[in-house]
């Protein structure tokens, strides 16, 4: 029963982030083991974006670790329990809370023992940034605490690396690489876990490093990335970027690229959707992390949106006929789509 729900809402989701974006690009999903204990490491930009994307697109069965500020309502609770997310605490959330780590590892240290799939974000955090951060060890602990406990043990690391050409604006496209694997086995020395440790999350940064755009340059960061978007850099291809960024000429009087358009089928779509619309340009502002924008964007787009047009499609279907509520509903559904799609932001 539980694994018949989380295939309803895991297809749900995907039909979601179908609609709510341009295009999602998959690139070395045959980097994958099918079979196995499987560590995904990836980077972190757009909140519960990110593992909604990872979880749709890999193939595998998987457990994500999770931010526990986000585990704050009950009934949020027992949804994100029910599809398999796990809270993790930080500092930020208060020293006491940081015991309560020890079970999210040994549940880790299980899961993975029983080869399944866990998802996390080293980086210990999310941020707009184009670049990999400095990883947190907490990865490693997982690992090299599951083989203290199991030492016959293999489990493959997958470095992730999610792109989006826009983060907060919409519509957007994203493209998700998936890294050859790491066999964390070969790392793993009892005797000297200190070293362990830093070889690791060097090696497994500098492979991140390779699957999305990385600015290494934080003094000149707004240059370079103003740069990028007035040479049109396709941050779908990080390969491809990052080659651009090191062969950039920075000019001091950049000014930041911006491309915003209306259209016919833009105008229809805000018309049709006025009050989920303006629900949702209520909401926009006071957003307090902004990196949490096109999650609460999305979390309207899969559930006021669809439920407006469904009642409104009941009342002309009572008005008139039920045909026609059916001919508003698709016709509702087509214009989200090619909004989407074909309009600029």
């Amino acid at each position: 029963m539980k694994q018949l729900w989380i295939t309803i809402v895991k297809n749900y989701i995907r039909i979601g982030l179908f609609f709510y974006y341009k295009k999602i690009n998959v690139v070395g999903k045959e980097n994958i083991p099918k079979k196995g204990a499987v560590m995904f490491v990836s980077n972190h930009q757009n909140a519960l974006i990110d593992p909604l994307i990872i979880g749709t697109t890999n193939g595998r069965n998987t457990h994500f670790l999770t931010r526990a500020g986000v585990f704050k309502r009950k009934l949020i609770i027992r949804f994100f329990n029910s599809v398999q997310m796990i809270p993790i605490y930080r500092v930020r959330d208060g020293w006491n809370t940081i015991p309560k780590n020890i079970a999210i590892i040994n549940k880790c240290i299980n899961l993975l023992h029983k080869n399944n799939v866990i998802l996390i974000f080293p980086e210990g955090g999310h941020n707009l940034a184009r670049r990999i951060r400095v990883l947190s060890k907490g990865f490693t602990r997982i690992l090299f605490g599951t083989f203290e406990i199991y030492p016959e043990m293999e489990i493959q690391i997958v470095p992730v690396g999610l792109n989006y050409d826009h983060i907060l604006d919409h519509p957007a496209s994203c493209s998700v690489y998936y890294g050859k694997p790491i066999d964390a086995k070969k790392f793993w020395n009892p005797n000297d876990i200190f070293t362990s440790t830093n070889e690791l999350k060097e090696v497994v940064r500098n492979e991140m490093k390779v699957l999305t755009t990385h600015i290494e340059d934080l003094n000149n960061y707004d240059k370079i990335v103003n740069a990028l978007n007035n040479d049109n850099a396709d941050f779908l291809d990080p390969i491809a970027t990052n080659i651009k960024i090191e062969t950039l000429s920075l000019n001091p009087n950049t000014t930041t690229y911006k491309n915003k358009s209306s259209s016919i089928i833009r105008i229809l779509f805000i018309a049709n959707s006025l009050i989920p619309w303006l629900l949702w340009k209520k909401v926009q502002p006071i957003i307090k992390e902004l990196e949490f924008t096109s999650t609460f964007r999305f979390a309207f787009g899969i559930t006021l949106f669809p439920s407006f047009y469904v009642i409104q499609s009941f009342l002309i279907g009572s008005i008139f006929t039920s045909a026609w509520g059916y001919y508003y509903l698709f016709t509702s559904i087509l214009i989200g789509l090619l909004n989407s799609k074909f309009t600029s932001r």
